[in-house]
């Protein structure tokens, strides 16, 4: 069976924003993410006080904010890209579980790579992630990325340019 391909969309509404509260209300999504604890009431607040019909300039302050969709469902995830000097930091999140191991995070990945890379000119894209987080060291090395540096309790993985354009 042919695995459908992921997009990545700018937009964000109001129903995307509930179900990414509902993803950080899962303990097993936000383990070894570095969000604020109460990120899923923070969300629920967001909505709360606003009646906007697009979220997207709140999620997009710092950065690109992309939500992962697949295009016969909608939203499965999302991923943020922040600007640093000359590279760019990436986070990716699948929040739909049932998705989880069907190569949707490393597709999100380089689609993401490629917009640092490409639209923003950086010489790298750079991911942190904790050491416990086998699943998310496994999908960043699939997607290109090596073990660059290690922390107190993360590893830093990074891809530069000319990986990505061999990968």
């Amino acid at each position: 069976m042919l695995q459908e391909g992921v997009e990545l969309r700018r937009e964000v509404y109001r129903q995307d924003v509930e179900k990414m509260a509902e993803w950080m209300a899962d303990e097993d999504i936000t383990e070894y993410l570095n969000e604020d604890q109460n990120i899923d009431h923070e969300l629920k607040n967001l909505l709360s006080r606003t009646q906007l019909p697009i979220y997207s300039p709140h999620f997009n302050r710092n950065g690109s904010f992309f939500l992962v969709t697949l295009p016969s469902e909608g939203p499965i995830g999302f991923v943020r890209l922040v600007p640093k000097r000359e590279q760019a930091e990436i986070v990716v999140v699948i929040g739909e579980r049932r998705h989880w191991s069907q190569g949707y995070g490393r597709q999100a990945i380089r689609q993401a790579a490629r917009h640092a890379f490409f639209e923003w000119r950086k010489e790298q894209v750079v991911a942190t992630i904790h050491r416990e987080n086998r699943r998310s060291k496994k999908v960043f090395e699939k997607a290109g990325f090596a073990a660059a540096e290690k922390l107190a309790t993360e590893t830093r993985y990074t891809m530069p340019l000319e990986h990505y354009l061999r990968h």
